[in-house]
């Protein structure tokens, strides 16, 4: 079974996104396609060309022959767009994070991520009809750490690595929020994705690390499409559009966008 995963970058690790694969069946193989646009999606603006950059990840994927794709990102990059794109199952981590987060009854987002960057899993709570259910999001950190995310020692690495201080903001954010009636916690970032079992052992509420609950899914609905013939992997005549408009800016200084750079320093 072949798992495309949309953002995430190619890595000197030959394992992509090693967390995953306890919890996955035999033989299931993750495969990185980065989106190619580069942008921080600091607002709106660039988060809707992050859609675009994804789309063309998922075209690429869906071409070079996985069973389905994931969207490495709780901000679900263009998802409506792949889904009409492509014939394959195409899986938002935020979509099936919030769905098994709502499972366990009311949840809290806890993200190492500061407030300006909540628009992204504001909109799925508002989309999917999860505003009530949600107990808030909870921001571990402030806006300065935009300023420093890339390199061994910058934010992104020190959240890769579980550093502790980021941890035990983590968990007091947790606490608070199962204080505040949280029967279950929703990590709210990818990045995160490396630190989630750490975190579940020291919860004592579930923690749902969304990109696992998006690859099992993307599992699930592979095996169940797996027999009933093979669809054309992109349905939509506009592929080759997508990829000028991204091959028209794949050129310029990347700007660390968290939604990819993450990997790079497993």
């Amino acid at each position: 079974m072949r798992i495309g995963l949309l953002g995430t970058v190619r890595t000197i690790n030959p394992a992509v996104r090693p967390e995953l694969h306890a919890g996955l069946p035999v033989g299931t193989e993750l495969s990185a396609w980065p989106s190619r646009v580069g942008v921080f999606p600091a607002t709106p603006v660039e988060q809707a060309m992050q859609a675009v950059g994804h789309l063309e990840a998922g075209l690429s994927a869906a071409d070079a022959g996985v069973d389905a794709v994931v969207i490495d990102s709780v901000a679900d990059y263009g998802f409506a767009a792949l889904q009409a794109a492509l014939a394959i199952p195409v899986v938002g981590s935020g979509e099936a994070g919030l769905a098994a987060a709502a499972r366990h009854g009311r949840f809290a987002i806890v993200t190492v991520w500061p407030r300006s960057l909540n628009f992204g899993p504001q909109s799925l709570l508002q989309l999917y009809g999860l505003e009530q259910q949600c107990l808030g999001i909870r921001n571990v950190a402030d806006e300065a750490v935009l300023d420093s995310l890339a390199g061994s020692d910058g934010y992104l690495g020190r959240v890769n690595r579980a550093d502790g201080s980021i941890m035990s903001q983590i968990l007091t954010a947790i606490d608070d929020a199962i204080t505040q009636g949280a029967e279950a916690v929703m990590l709210g970032c990818t990045c995160m994705s490396p630190m989630a079992a750490k975190v579940a052992v020291a919860t004592r509420v579930p923690v749902i690390n969304p990109l696992f609950e998006g690859v099992k899914k993307a599992v699930a609905l592979a095996e169940s499409r797996a027999g009933n013939g093979a669809d054309r992997p992109v349905t939509t005549d506009r592929a080759d559009l997508v990829r000028r408009m991204v091959d028209a800016i794949a050129g310029e200084v990347d700007e660390n966008c968290p939604v990819c750079v993450v990997a790079a320093e497993m």
